[in-house]
């Protein structure tokens, strides 16, 4: 048999390497990418974003992709965690003294939202970097995620609210980018949220309450005590109940601790996509569809309820968190936002909040029902919740009113380090928040 030659031996073992590694590479993009087990998301019924829109958000300086670029290079390349994006950054101030800041609170959130910006730009690196570095920090070892991580923290934090945040955004990167690892993931923190009946799991939750109920009864003008025809209202709008023949009271506030769900965090459209690709068990969107409308406060008054517990007769709901006798604008409107999600948003809901907007010009934290007006600080992120819904609703006229309100509050001066993000004014000082920065973003792109 004839010998092969020196050159011969070399290329067969180049090749035969070639091969091997080609090989390994394909076994090993098999069982990370090509097993995954396929989705599909339900799409929402977004407007499509046309010119018009577009001029709405450019008019009042609102620049998507500039927004986005300057958010990136002031809290995620310029900070000092480099992945992670901080609840809020202070660009220097005027004082020497006054010189740039951040948190250093990391919110999942915030960066369930820098997740969802990452895949709708089409940012793969990115948004598997920041996954993987979500799950290194915030995970535990029995499937939870934190609420927030800092160093000053002492204990662990855990809400509903931020782990659906997560799971939300968590779905949307396992449809485009995800591995079988992710699918692994997104089942666990499924069964970790909700129980085997497809319900999102009560959490411990803090609401205010009045020892007396504020609503007892009046006088009449003859002196004669009269029941005030609003006093059903002590039921439903959460206060404890309580004895007095004081007539028209007033009470201070106390905590009572309850188990129960928050309504805004029944996220219809999660759960719709859960169900819908067998991670959650056939009949779970139309139970938390008819759980969110069943908390509908009714009685003229077009607000939902905070939250909803299981009582012994069945769904009992809560409708006053942090203040007694008012409605919580930033929870209701979360909860408008998921129904607006699934076309399923009444028309009274949208009006009352279109008028909130156009009267106000913002949305503010409460609704009181003993005066029926709004008051308390400027809810900004509820007002992004809010634009949102303008989109899934087809409300130009709505989206452009928030376009200007959001609008009045975007860094414009050419030489500002933070031009074209939106800003608070706090205590002097010019801080950028992420959640805020990351939402319009979303929600002008």
């Amino acid at each position: 048999m004839k010998r092969f030659s020196t050159r011969q031996i070399i290329i067969a073992s180049v090749i035969a390497v070639v091969l091997i590694a080609v090989s390994g590479g394909y076994l090993y993009y098999a069982s990370k990418y090509g097993n995954r087990v396929k989705i599909s998301l339900y799409e929402a019924p977004y407007a499509e974003y046309t010119y018009d829109w577009q001029k709405a958000a450019s008019d009042n300086n609102i620049v998507s992709n500039y927004l986005f670029s300057r958010t990136k290079k002031l809290m995620l390349q310029g900070a000092s965690d480099g992945v992670l994006i901080p609840t809020w950054y202070k660009i220097e101030g005027r004082l020497v003294t006054q010189v740039a800041e951040e948190s250093g609170v990391y919110d999942l959130s915030d960066q369930a939202l820098l997740l969802k910006c990452y895949v709708e730009a089409g940012d793969r690196s990115s948004a598997i970097t920041l996954k993987n570095e979500v799950i290194k920090r915030f995970r535990t070892d029995d499937g939870r995620y934190r609420a927030l991580i800092s160093e000053d923290l002492t204990e662990d934090v855990f809400t509903n609210e931020a782990q659906i945040d997560w799971l939300d955004a968590f779905i949307e990167f396992y449809a485009v980018y995800g591995s079988s690892s992710d699918y692994d993931e997104l089942r666990t923190l499924t069964e970790v949220l909700f129980d085997q009946d497809g319900y999102l799991k009560p959490e411990s939750l803090s609401v205010a309450r009045y020892v007396d109920t504020l609503y007892v009864s009046v006088d009449d003008d003859d002196g004669h005590e009269e029941d005030d025809e609003d006093a059903s209202l002590e039921m439903i709008y959460g206060n404890l109940s309580g004895a007095s023949d004081s007539g028209f009271i007033e009470e201070e506030q106390q905590e009572t601790d309850l188990v129960a769900v928050k309504l805004s965090d029944i996220d219809l459209k999660l759960i719709y996509d859960l169900e819908a690709n067998s991670l959650l068990p056939e009949g779970s969107y139309n139970n938390a569809l008819a759980l969110v409308k069943g908390g509908a406060a009714g009685a003229g008054y077009p607000f939902y309820a905070y939250a909803v517990s299981k009582g012994d007769n069945g769904w009992v709901y809560i409708y006053s968190g942090e203040e007694t006798a008012a409605f919580d604008i930033g929870e209701n409107t979360k909860t408008l936002r998921n129904l607006a999600e699934m076309g399923e948003l009444g028309s009274q809901y949208l009006n009352e909040l279109t008028s909130c907007i156009v009267n106000n010009g913002n949305l503010y934290s409460y609704y009181r029902i003993t005066t029926g007006n709004y008051d308390g600080a400027a809810d900004y992120d509820a007002l992004a919740d809010a634009m949102e819904i303008s989109l899934l609703t087809g409300s130009l006229d709505l989206y452009t009113d928030i376009a200007n309100t959001i609008g009045i509050r975007v860094a414009s001066r050419s030489s500002s380090a933070a031009l074209y993000m939106v800003f608070r004014e706090e205590d002097g000082r010019y801080v950028f928040y992420a959640h805020e920065n990351l939402s319009v973003r979303l929600l002008t792109s």
